[in-house]
C-alpha cells in the first residue's frame, strides 16, 4: 500500500495517507479507518507505544461509489478505480506474475465467502460467494499479513 504495511506507526500512516481517518481506540487496541484501507496496532498498556497488527483493503466499500472514501494519495497514485473488483481479474493478473492462490476455507459463512491465501505475502483475499455480501465473485476485501485463516 504505496509501500505502508503493518509495520508503520499511527503517525506515519497518517502522514502517508492523510488525517482524515476514523479511529477504534481503547486501551490496549487502535484500529484507524482511512476510507479504503483500515490499519490495526496493539500495545500491552495504555501507555505503551503501538506495535502494528495488519491492514486491510475494504473493497467492499468501493459500491458506494465515493471517490472521496479513497485517500487523496491514493487516487493520485492509482487514478480512478472501479467500484468493484472482480476478482476474476485478480486471480489473473497474479497468476500471470507466477503467484498462486491457495483457497481457503471460510469457517464462518461458507456459502457466502471464499478465501484465497498466498503464502509468500501472508496475504487473505476474501472473495463473495453469495448475495449477502454484495455481488458474487467480487473482491470483498484483502488483509495483510494474516496467518491464513479468516
Amino acid at each position: 500500500m504505496l509501500g505502508a504495511d503493518h509495520t508503520w506507526s499511527p503517525e506515519r500512516v497518517a502522514n502517508l495517507l492523510g488525517d482524515d481517518y476514523g479511529d477504534n481506540p481503547s486501551d490496549y487496541s487502535l484500529g484507524r479507518d482511512h476510507g479504503l484501507v483500515d490499519f490495526f496496532w496493539q500495545r500491552h498498556g495504555p501507555k505503551q507505544p503501538w506495535t502494528g497488527t495488519h491492514f486491510s483493503v475494504q473493497a467492499h466499500r468501493l459500491r458506494v461509489g465515493d471517490p472521496e472514501l479513497i485517500s487523496p494519495v491514493l487516487r493520485e497514485r492509482y487514478g480512478v478505480v472501479p467500484a468493484l473488483v472482480p476478482f476474476a481479474d485478480v486471480a489473473a493478473l497474479l497468476e500471470a506474475r507466477g503467484v498462486p492462490l491457495v483457497e481457503k476455507p471460510y469457517p464462518v459463512a461458507p456459502d457466502e465467502m471464499r478465501t484465497y491465501w498466498q503464502p509468500g505475502s501472508r496475504t487473505l483475499v476474501s472473495v463473495v460467494a453469495g448475495s449477502s455480501y454484495g455481488r458474487a465473485g467480487d473482491v470483498y476485501k484483502v488483509v495483510n499479513p494474516s496467518h491464513g485463516t479468516p
